[in-house]
């Protein structure tokens, strides 16, 4: 059967129009995409969205503490209010990703206030250092145009596989969260990118649950966004891993003195031969999870008042300046 040049056109055309809704869809990542995504080791990403807040500091001591890298999800107009916060983020080596200006559905907003509520705040977050690869919508609601612009600005969307919903209550355990595709994943075998807000006081201190019941679960690694993404595996634990070079900045403690690593010899921090490089380059210190070790005779976290009192006065007198991370240790109780 011979086709004309009509039909030979429209079949061009067809597969053209198909290839390109490809390329669209490949730039969104949703539950199912994250729940398939292939490894060797159950890894778990734990976000927080609509962020920065007054809580935003102690759920970083605590991070810190636990040696555990995040992904924030950052409102633009909270990032105008606590530049800092922003600032202390990405110095600590936690992800920043963008959750729109002020939180609006925006499948209900008109193609220019879609584009202006994504590129305003990815305007503030690259005027505070922050490079943004990706966007989470409000709601997890977005359309062709919410795909379009992230693409202008190289971000991709990104939604998550479990749901604390957090808003409404605490869950009993948190590997019993139910995914996007609706099951429960057996004990031993959880894994996912993680949806929790550290504008609710009641997460933040409910930290230490949230990783014992994760680790219990299945998590053997926590990580960024990107590095579940990218499915970047080493066999080492996180304190001998590659580290990437970072720029020093002015007022933070010398970064030789806060990668120092006590009792390892040179040879020790060469990576072995045997590892899984699915990414394209090492995973740096600062966001790879550190082998979890319990510890006996910690000292009780501080009062909740004391670490907000600490670190919202801090922000007062010193308004868009990063907070030192020598001030900010938080002993952590030990995780069973």
């Amino acid at each position: 059967m011979k086709l004309s040049w009509k039909q030979f056109g429209t079949a061009a055309l067809c597969g053209f129009i198909l290839l390109a809704a490809q390329n669209a869809s490949a730039r969104v990542v949703d539950g199912n995409i994250i729940m398939d995504q292939r490894m060797s080791e159950n890894l778990c990403a734990i976000t927080f969205d609509d962020g920065p807040s007054r809580n935003t500091p102690q759920l970083l001591d605590m991070l810190d503490q636990y040696g555990i890298p995040a992904t924030f999800f950052l409102l633009g107009k909270q990032a105008e209010l606590y530049p800092g916060i922003v600032r202390r983020i990405a110095a600590e080596g936690h992800e920043i990703g963008n959750h729109s200006y002020s939180h609006p559905n925006l499948r209900l907003l008109s193609p220019e206030r879609k584009a202006d509520e994504i590129r305003r705040t990815d305007a503030i977050l690259r005027s505070l250092g922050v490079t943004p690869l990706f966007l989470r919508p409000p709601y997890g609601a977005f359309d062709h145009y919410t795909v379009e612009i992230a693409d202008s600005l190289s971000l991709s969307v990104v939604l998550w596989s479990l749901d604390s919903r957090d808003w409404k209550s605490l869950p009993a355990d948190y590997a019993k969260l139910r995914s996007t595709r609706g099951y429960v994943y057996p004990t031993g075998s959880l894994r996912g990118i993680f949806l929790f807000h550290d504008t609710h006081k009641s997460t933040v201190e409910d930290l230490p649950r949230i990783i014992a019941n994760l680790r219990a679960g299945g998590c053997q690694r926590f990580v960024t966004v990107s590095e579940y993404l990218d499915g970047v595996l080493d066999p080492e634990p996180g304190l001998l891993m590659t580290r990437r070079p970072l720029k020093e900045e002015p007022g933070q403690m010398p970064l030789a003195a806060r990668h120092t690593v006590e009792g390892v010899e040179d040879s020790a921090e060469t990576p072995p031969a045997r590892s899984w490089p699915a990414g394209s380059g090492p995973v740096p210190l600062a966001r790879s999870s550190k082998p979890w070790q319990p510890e006996n005779n910690v000292a009780p976290l501080p009062s909740s008042g004391q670490a907000l009192d600490q670190h919202s006065q801090r922000d007062q007198h010193r308004p868009g300046a990063p907070l030192p991370p020598s001030a900010h240790a938080v002993a952590l109780p030990p995780v069973s």
